[in-house]
């Protein structure tokens, strides 16, 4: 879309597009930069005038271009998890919401693929616990399966992994059952 000369009316036409529709609408052409100069513009003419209906103009401007922000944002969020999933690509982006988009698809295809790589992943690596009994009080710890265990008083039985098993055995912390 060619650029356009921004106006209360264009931005509220925009706004209702937005709120309409499921997919990102076409935006005129720098459309953030130049809303953000007709802001300034209505600012400069609000502090001149010194009159509360430019104030009001004003703060309903901003109302409106804060909800198609917060629209666009929601709706590349989805488009980018569908994008992720399906590899369907969005349509109607300006070029920062573009960089946002393609971050947000490249951490959402990052997350996905590790986590159901893991999810998938048939292992047979299942640490394996050893059964003690407490021959002293031990504290609490992080053990190397990375679970939290005790702490332990004496004659307390558990099941620990076999790493941290052997150092109790060594130090004669505790005994095989």
């Amino acid at each position: 879309m060619d650029e356009e000369t921004i106006t209360y009316e264009l931005i509220r036409r925009i706004q209702r597009d937005e709120e309409k529709l499921s997919k990102l609408t076409k935006l005129p052409d720098n459309f953030y930069a130049n809303v953000a100069k007709y802001l300034g513009q209505k600012r400069n003419l609000a502090q001149n005038k010194n009159e509360k209906v430019a104030e009001v103009e004003l703060k309903n401007i901003e109302r409106l271009v804060e909800d198609i922000f917060n629209r666009r944002e929601r709706k590349t969020l989805n488009h980018a998890l569908i994008h992720a999933r399906t590899g369907l690509p969005a349509e109607n982006m300006g070029d920062e919401e573009r960089t946002f988009y393609e971050n947000l698809v490249s951490i959402i295809k990052l997350r996905r693929s590790s986590s159901l790589e893991i999810i998938f992943t048939k292992t047979t690596d299942v640490p394996y616990l050893k059964k003690v009994k407490f021959k002293e009080s031990v504290p609490e710890f992080v053990a190397m399966d990375m679970k939290t265990y005790g702490p332990f008083e004496i004659g307390q039985e558990a099941s620990l992994p076999q790493e941290n098993a052997q150092i109790l055995f060594e130090k004669g912390s505790a005994e095989e059952i």
